[in-house]
């Protein structure tokens, strides 16, 4: 986990859970929504970067907070990547292993944080 999130979640404990949902959508959640602004979904050079940080912040968001940033952020652009790429006659190996890659990254479990 990162610095970050390593800092905040003792905070959970001691915060109501109305509280930590404002604390993390004033003070987190406008900041990972910043990092995916600059995303882009590229089967044939993907950096992860924005994507990984997003979800290193899966044990403490909500599924809620989780789901509509993810929503907002990175689903149009994931979905309109794919429909140009199957709209250019791909090699169909490739776009399964790409959509594998991307299903085993988000359903993996949320990192245990302390």
């Amino acid at each position: 986990c990162g610095a970050a999130v390593a800092l905040l979640s003792p905070w959970r404990e001691v915060l109501d859970a109305a509280s930590w949902r404002g604390l993390l959508a004033r003070g987190v959640l406008p900041k990972l929504a910043e990092g995916m602004a600059a995303f882009r979904v590229n089967p044939a050079d993907q950096k992860l970067g924005p994507v990984r940080r997003v979800l290193a912040w899966a044990g403490l968001l909500g599924l809620e907070q989780l789901a509509a940033l993810l929503l907002r952020t990175f689903f149009p652009r994931w979905l309109a990547a794919l429909a140009e790429w199957l709209g250019q006659d791909p090699d169909w190996g490739e776009v399964s292993q790409w959509y594998c890659g991307w299903k085993a990254l988000l359903l993996r479990p949320a990192p245990a944080c302390p």
